[in-house]
This record gives structure tokens, sequence and C-alpha cells, in this order.
């Protein structure tokens, strides 16, 4: 063994697919892995940077490993990867001159080489100029990082939407899709080692095979991945309303495996705004969209931004009444940041930052009312739960299906058995919160539930 490192990932799933790229690329070039800072020889950092907050957040994580390599300079290597490197101009990575590598999102394949060149003495060096075109296969070695009953399954990279308050294209790249395929060949596989829920994770997952065949691939995914044998369910995440039609919903209505919750981002609802973020769909559309999904039975996440460029106070009590009004089963609120070198930094109009997060926490008030309503309404019911984590032979913590693992609400089980993280089992809701349930299981084991 050449020796062992320690592997942070910052951000969001998509990014913690490339940690597992990373991982595998390690794990190949006969480094172990480890979560001790004392007996790491290499600090590998996996960073995001989407808004200022993520990437102050990179910048902390980068300098709390200073100490670390200056304590023993000789033979300690620091590795950073990621989106932070490639939105950072050169004089801003100087700042951290303890780093020996700064890896690009197109290199973080070739992490484990890199560890070991810095370690034989050689220097790395980021790749040129060019927009990242990398995407990784079922091919490409990927040690899963997530508990074993789940896995995220990113079937796309980089985004051609080109939102004006999103820099996620010029640092992810444009949109490249897998194929049906390969991402079927890699969810088979996931299912064979055990997995029991799959995530399907993009950028814009609504565009899915877009940049190849013009038209999304989504239901044709959908419908090849529905048809794999197993006890599994399918998580759909991050689907622009744009991308919702009919043959996507009839794929939706078909399938047996696929939560019957689907993340859709929907960012505003007054119109003014809609058009300014270039989100491609407007008011009318968007409440279609909702409607239209709730019809075919299928639940709402999504997430809203305040303070944008030119939100009027009317927009934003337009903002609350459309909140009240739908009651989302799940919401999340960003307050506008400023991205310098997006078209919306330069709109007229700019909110003051403070009146964007007083924004969102009057928006986040009014959803936890919401949340609170739909719990409690589910006190006494029996509801489907997947199993996250056994606390002792009577208690354990899990999820509705409505909810997505680390982001949305938790379930406090008790039972009369040990449970194990993967099932899906019956519970009597017996007290409830804003965003949490307690629950008695009143049942064995039950996988692969329809809702």
């Amino acid at each position: 063994m050449r020796g062992m490192v320690k592997v942070t990932s910052l951000g969001c799933a998509k990014n913690f697919v490339d940690t597992e790229v990373a991982s595998a690329s390690f794990l190949c070039a006969g480094f172990g892995l480890t979560s001790s800072d004392a007996d790491a020889d290499v600090q590998f950092i996996n960073t995001c940077a989407f808004l200022e907050e993520a990437r102050t957040e990179a910048s902390g994580v980068i300098r709390s490993v200073r100490s670390w390599k200056e304590s023993a300079p000789d033979v300690r290597r620091v590795i950073v990867a990621g989106c932070f490197v490639e939105w950072a101009e050169k004089s801003e990575l100087e700042k951290f001159p303890w780093v020996d590598a700064w890896l690009r999102i197109d290199a973080v394949a070739e992490a484990g080489k890199t560890a070991r060149n810095l370690l034989e003495g050689k220097r790395s060096v980021p790749r040129g100029s060019a927009r990242p075109s990398w995407l990784y296969t079922h091919e490409t070695p990927r040690v899963q990082l997530t508990p074993a009953h789940y896995a995220y399954l990113k079937i796309s990279d980089g985004c051609d939407n080109c939102c004006t308050y999103c820099r996620i294209p010029s640092i992810r790249g444009s949109l490249r899709s897998r194929t049906v395929g390969d991402v079927v060949a890699e969810a088979r596989q996931l299912l064979k080692n055990g997995v029991r829920e799959l995530i399907l994770i993009a950028q814009d997952s609504g565009a899915f095979g877009r940049d190849a065949q013009g038209v999304s691939r989504l239901p044709e995914l959908l419908d090849s991945l529905d048809a794999l044998k197993g006890d599994f369910l399918l998580r759909l995440m991050y689907l622009h309303p744009a991308s919702v039609n009919d043959a996507l919903l009839d794929a939706m209505k078909r399938s047996h495996h696929l939560v019957r919750c689907i993340e859709m981002p929907l960012q505003h609802i007054a119109e003014p705004v809609l058009r300014a973020m270039h989100r491609k769909v407007f008011e009318s559309r968007t409440r279609e969209v909702v409607k239209r999904m709730r019809e075919a039975g299928y639940a709402v996440r999504t997430t809203f931004m305040t303070g944008f460029p030119g939100e009027t106070a009317e927009d934003f009590r337009k903002l609350c009444r459309f909140v009240e009004e739908t009651e989302f089963e799940r919401l999340g609120v960003f307050a506008y940041s400023r991205e310098e070198g997006t078209p919306a930094a330069a709109l007229p109009g700019q909110i003051p930052a403070a009146t964007a997060k007083r924004r969102r926490g009057r928006l986040l008030k009014l959803q936890r009312a919401i949340s609170l309503k739909h719990n409690k309404a589910l006190v006494g019911s029996v509801i489907d739960v997947i199993v996250d984590e056994t606390l002792s032979p009577s208690e354990a913590i899990g999820r509705t299906l409505s909810d997505a693992p680390d982001i949305d609400n938790q379930v406090f089980l008790k039972s009369g058995r040990r449970l194990l993280p993967g099932e899906v089992v019956k519970a009597e809701v017996i007290s409830a919160s804003e965003y949490e349930l307690a629950a008695r299981c009143v049942c064995g084991k039950k996988r692969g539930v329809r809702k």
C-alpha cells in the first residue's frame, strides 16, 4: 500500500459522485482510505463553488488542513478538486500555497495517479483552460460512499439552460448525457450489490439525452430502469419544469418503482421574475405543470429563490400566496446571491442581501406551518418508511417515501425487532413536528412499495 488518503466531499450529490470516482482511483493506485487526519498521507478535498457560501466553506476547509500539511511538509500532500478549481482565478489559488495539486473536474478520475506522482516528488498542475467535457461511465471505477442501501446515479453532467443567476454552465460545462444503456448497466450493477434505492441526479434530469438526440430521453430511461428485475425504488431529482410533457408524465404513471414524489425546482411564480431568470416556463405554465404532476399522483418537492434583481414587494407577496395555496409537500428556499460573471449580476434593481434573507425567512416560516399541517394529518395513519439507520434493537431512523436522504424529514421508529437499513416497513405515526415524525412499526419488512 502506498499510503492513506482522507477524502472530504463538499456540495451536492452530483459532486459526491465525483468524489466516489476519485476515491476509487486512489484504491486503484494502491492507496487506502481513512477518516483520520493522523493516519492520512494525503488530504483530498472535492469542492463546491455554486454560491459564495459554498466557496467560503471550500476556502475554510482548505485552510483547515494547512497546519496538518505544515507539521510534516516533506511527506504530506494536499489535493483540491472540483468546482472551486474551475471557478477560481490563478490569483485566488495562489492564496493556498500549501496545496500541492489543483485538479479540475475532467481530471477527477486521475486523482490516484496524481497522489502517487506527488509522493514520488512530481508536481501536478491543473489541465488547460477548456470547459469540462468528461463524463464517467459504468466502466469507470467508483466506490459507493453512501450507506449500502441507496446510491446516486448521475445520468448527465453540465447544463445548457443558462439561467441568468447561475454559473453552473461556466463551471461544469455544457450538457453531456450518458447513454440509456450505460445508465442501465450501472443501475443493474448497483442493484446486484444490494442497493435498494436508486436516486437519479443531474444538473437538469429532464434534459437527459437532449444533447445527442435533440429531445429528452428521460421517459425511455425511466421505462428501461423500471424494467430491471428486483425489489427497489427509483427517485427522480432535479427535474426542470420545462421538461415536463405528456411523454414524461406517461412514463411516470407507468413506473412501478418510481417514488411518487418528484424534486422539481420552480424558483419563483411571478412572471417578471421568471422571465428575468430565463426560466423557459413562466407563471401559467408553472402552475399547469404542478397541477398535472399532482394529477399524475406525484407530490412535489421544490425550491424557490427570494431577492432576485427586480423582485418587487408584490412579486414576493404573489410567491407567498402561491406557496400558501399550493401547499407543497417539501420546499426549500435560497436567498439570491449575486454572482459576478452572470447576466443577473448586471441587472437593474439589485435587492439588498438583508431583504433577500428576510424574505427567505418569511417564506420558510410559511412552509414550516404547511409542513406541520401535513405531518399532523399523518398522526394515527399507517405509512411506508424507508429505514436508514439502526439505533438499537428496537429503534431506527428512516424517511417517508416523499423524503430524500440528508435533506428532508426524518421518521424516528420504534419496533419489536431490529430494523435493517434499506427495509421499507409499515409504521403507524404517533406524533409529529414540522420536520420529524415518530412512528411505531406495525408489520414486517416490505420492499419496492408503490405509492
